[in-house]
């Protein structure tokens, strides 16, 4: 679970609680992080299921969550503003199993030690045992990486290959 700390506002309480909710509704809860962002603190939680999220699933959640948070965290500032959303094409990889669940896609990860001289690396997730992520750069070939090395990781959106040549359906010719 990424979770930010500015301004000393954000503790693990609260983000353990979010997760408890989130998961209890039937969703996953890919992470949620407290910021302050232009004078205004922001909450923002970040969603999934097996079939994609949509604008309901983040209204039951908000409603949820708007719910018990203005209830009783004290560890949340007075004013905030509560922002679920789908974790969108970059998705964060927060925890072990998503490394797992996502091999064969495109991921970038920073570092907290750099891996072969560098500390951001990009490349297709081949595997992830025993705390170990093997990625496959195209520089590098195959790296392993300790997952408590893992600053942070996303998912890279790789747009269809642009030098293809599009098919194109047949035209249809007005008869007169």
């Amino acid at each position: 679970m990424m979770v930010k700390k500015e301004h000393g506002i954000a503790g693990h309480r609260i983000h353990d609680n979010i997760r408890e909710l989130v998961e209890s509704s039937g969703y996953e809860c890919v992470c949620s992080e407290l910021t302050v962002e232009d004078g205004h603190s922001v909450l923002r939680v970040f969603i999934d299921s097996p079939d994609g999220i949509n604008v309901k699933d983040c209204e039951i959640v908000s409603r949820r969550l708007g719910k018990v948070l203005d209830e009783g965290e004290e560890c949340l500032p007075e004013r905030y503003y509560l922002q679920v959303s789908s974790p969108g094409v970059d998705r964060p990889l927060t925890r072990f199993e998503d490394f797992t669940r996502f091999a064969g896609e495109m991921a970038r990860i920073k570092l907290r030690e750099a891996v072969d001289g560098r500390k951001t690396i990009k490349g297709i997730i081949e595997s992830a045992i025993e705390g170990r992520i093997v990625l496959v750069d195209s520089e590098a070939g195959s790296l392993n990486i300790l997952f408590e090395n893992i600053l942070k990781a996303n998912l890279v959106f790789e747009p269809p290959d642009s030098n293809k040549p599009i098919k194109k359906g047949k035209s249809r010719r007005r008869q007169r």
